[in-house]
């Protein structure tokens, strides 16, 4: 058997080399990360349970599907991590390699679908169009990312064995990446139109500064609309960064052998920190958030509601 990196067409660090450049990074970004995704894993499963249990919760398919989906992807993370992190034990049997590729893979799909469900749950919940219908659709969400998972799964095979077929890596990692930036964009879109729709709304505090419930909905809605903006900054983060990495000198066709070990390294780093990021807001705007954009509907009827009756007290 060979070692990864000799059949692998991305080019690894030189591992004995970099480890000993790296010194106490090395294991603080393994250990780091992987108690963190470990921890992400648990809280999803946490979620999975409460959901589960709560029949009534609005829109409750899609929240257990964004809570498996992350399960999964805090699982295949921290497995990858704390097993082999980044084939670095250059491992010679095939089947530790194989698993570790796809549950790798599979972790990157399930965090860009999760991002697409809770986009789909903040414009189902506010009524806010974008896009197609067809898009805004739970099973076509659902069986795009399967689709994702099963080439993804076929082509780490097929290149694993044919190492000259790595074109069918660059075109699975350039789809995730557009797909990624296209939802990351939606969430300010959706952000914005949220805002813009209840900008004339918001400004009406002011003839509210002694009704407590009409402030801190106020607030709700505004941090709300920070949230889809950060989503929306750090998911473009994270997906430009990986169409420079796929297209550039740590991508496929990259002639070098060895990748240099402390850009590859700090771009692993920012990868993780911005996965969890996302993660962590996907939770917010999912669990908190969702309360929030409830109150959109009792925020507007305040308003239009106490119009009628102080124009009743005037005449």
């Amino acid at each position: 058997m060979v070692s990864p990196e000799q059949v692998w067409p991305e080019p690894f660090p030189d591992w004995p080399k970099a480890i000993r450049d790296w010194g106490w990074m090395w294991p603080a970004h393994i250990f780091g990360f992987g108690i963190l995704f470990a921890l992400l894993t648990l809280y999803a499963l946490y979620c999975l349970y409460r959901f589960y249990q709560a029949a009534f919760v609005r829109q409750r398919i899609h929240l257990l599907t964004v809570n498996l989906e992350l399960f999964i992807a805090g699982l295949g993370r921290s497995l990858g991590l704390f097993w082999d992190p980044y084939f670095s034990t250059r491992s010679s049997f095939a089947n530790q390699n194989l698993i570790l590729l796809i549950s790798w893979g599979v972790a990157t799909a399930c965090i860009t679908s999760a991002l697409s469900i809770m986009l789909l749950i903040f414009l189902q919940t506010t009524k806010t169009n974008l896009g197609s219908p067809t898009l805004r659709n739970l099973t076509f969400l659902t069986i795009m990312t399967l689709s994702n998972i099963i080439y993804m799964v076929m082509t780490n095979l097929i290149v694993r064995f044919y190492p000259q077929t790595k074109v069918l890596i660059f075109t699975c990692h350039i789809t995730f990446s557009l797909w990624g930036l296209a939802i990351s964009v939606g969430y300010f879109v959706a952000g914005s139109r949220m805002w813009r729709n209840l900008k004339p709304t918001l400004q009406a505090r002011y003839a509210h500064r002694h009704d407590q419930c009409f402030l801190r909905d106020a607030r709700r809605l505004k941090r709300l609309f920070f949230l889809m903006c950060a989503a929306s900054v750090f998911g473009v983060a994270k997906f430009a960064l990986s169409l420079y990495v796929s297209a550039g000198e740590f991508g496929v066709f990259s002639d070098q052998r060895y990748a240099k070990h402390w850009p590859w390294f700090f771009i692993q780093t920012t990868f993780r920190i911005l996965e969890l990021l996302l993660s962590a807001l996907v939770f917010r705007i999912g669990v908190k958030g969702r309360k929030d954009c409830d109150q959109r509907v009792i925020f507007a009827r305040k308003t239009i509601v106490e119009k009628p009756v102080k124009a009743e007290t005037a005449s």
